[in-house]
């Protein structure tokens, strides 16, 4: 699942205050109490991932300064594991005071987004998958191959925190637990992590700079309070946390920053993925296939010559010594073909004895046209492989060849006259 540059923020501090969470909460609750927050996680991922056939994520940030909301940013996110569909909407709340909304929309065969919502000027940018894809809708982050470090890590700054229990077990076998820390009591590794993130985050380089002080000194964690409840079946419905940063600017003002942060998860077994209706709306189709790019509409115009330079720098300059010479004689479904050479200019002999000249038929990976993967043998006898793509937005042909032999231009260009 791909981060947006706008949405990478909110997910930094999050991860940060997720850990800053676990840290208080296994700082506030007993032994038992730390291993059931692990567990309620742990328990909770392995079941989207696996066994629920569907389920909202509802996830909101909130970031504060003297006590007016500076950013902030909401998603409803809904699963169909079963279906291997999703739906996304959100509304995000910019420091320059700019509210925009949000949606994207993906099953095994389509994949929508929706840009400009509610302007009035809202598109759709909706493509359609040749193939059916794998879906797998949530992928858990415990079973991701770092996870356990990562749980080693945060098990490491929990350390010899073990005051301020506070588990409430509830009549219908659910478990509260809550708490906080004050500043005496956050590890220095925390604060060492918070500052680094204040000072990477409120730069005084982006937008949050006009309505946060830049914070150059003394940063540190000043509170944190966190809540969670993990219900009778051991998984956990909630979790909410908030951290109040502190820190002074290059005029040794103090500031605070407060930071909110709540997951939920919800309508387990009863959430609807819906695909969206668009008659009537702003639509841009495509057609794409899996992975690569779109299917070309007409892969015969590729049929031709293409070239690139040979260049090398001689004596501080770059002078062009010959051209790589890419001749494509055959497109269908199935394959592309053609001859690849090399031709240097006189004077240069030399490079001239290693000039590579073959014929490729290379085999397309699917039905896009656009791809496809060749064997060929070098000027050793060695049986070698490449790979070439046709780039028809760009009327460019990328063409690989699996070995080291110096520098090498891969993309070529057609000749037209």
């Amino acid at each position: 699942m791909r981060i947006s540059k706008k949405a990478a923020l909110p997910v930094v501090f999050t991860v940060g205050i997720l850990l800053f969470a676990s840290t208080a909460l296994a700082d506030i609750v007993s032994k038992s109490g730390y291993d059931t927050l692990k567990d309620g996680l742990k328990q909770s991922a392995a079941s989207c991932s696996e066994k629920f056939n569907n389920f909202t994520l509802d996830y909101s940030f909130v970031i504060k300064y003297n006590g007016e909301i500076i950013s902030s940013q909401n998603d409803v996110k809904k699963f169909d594991r079963l279906n291997g569909a999703t739906e996304d909407s959100s509304r995000s709340l910019s420091p320059d005071g700019k509210v925009s909304d949000s949606y994207y929309y993906t099953d095994k065969n389509t994949w929508i987004n929706g840009t400009d919502i509610g302007t009035g000027n809202e598109a759709y940018y909706y493509t359609e998958y040749t193939q059916e894809r794998q879906m797998d809708v949530f992928d858990n982050p415990f079973k991701q191959d770092e996870a356990e470090d990562v749980e080693k890590i945060v098990d490491a700054v929990v350390g010899s925190l073990k005051d301020h229990v506070v588990v409430q077990e509830n009549a219908d076998g659910s478990k509260a637990l809550s708490g906080s820390l004050s500043e005496v009591q956050i590890p220095a590794l925390v604060n060492a992590v918070a500052s680094l993130q204040v000072k990477q985050a409120f730069s005084g380089q982006n937008s949050y700079s006009a309505r946060i002080p830049v914070l150059t000194q003394d940063i540190y964690v000043k509170q944190i309070e966190g809540s969670a409840t993990v219900n009778s079946d051991g998984l956990l419905d909630y979790i909410l946390a908030t951290v109040i940063l502190s820190g002074k600017d290059a005029q040794e003002q103090a500031h605070e920053i407060t930071m909110e942060t709540l997951v939920k998860l919800t309508d387990i077994n009863e959430t609807v993925v819906q695909k969206p209706d668009l008659s009537g709306k702003k639509v841009k189709r495509t057609t794409e296939r899996n992975s690569a790019g779109p299917q070309i509409s007409n892969p015969e115009k590729f049929i031709g010559t293409f070239k690139n330079d040979i260049i090398i720098e001689q004596d501080g300059k770059f002078v062009k010594i010959g051209e790589r010479i890419l001749q494509i004689a055959h497109v269908e479904s199935a394959n592309i073909a053609g001859k690849y050479s090399e031709e240097y200019k006189e004077g240069f002999e030399t490079y001239a004895q290693n000039a590579l000249t073959f014929t490729f038929d290379a085999t397309t990976s699917n039905q896009a046209k656009s791809d496809a993967m060749f064997e060929f043998r070098d000027n050793d006898g060695l049986n070698r492989s490449g790979s070439i793509y046709l780039d028809e937005a760009n009327a460019k042909v990328y063409f690989n060849l699996n070995m080291s032999n110096g520098p090498y231009d891969s993309v070529f260009s057609p000749v037209l006259e």
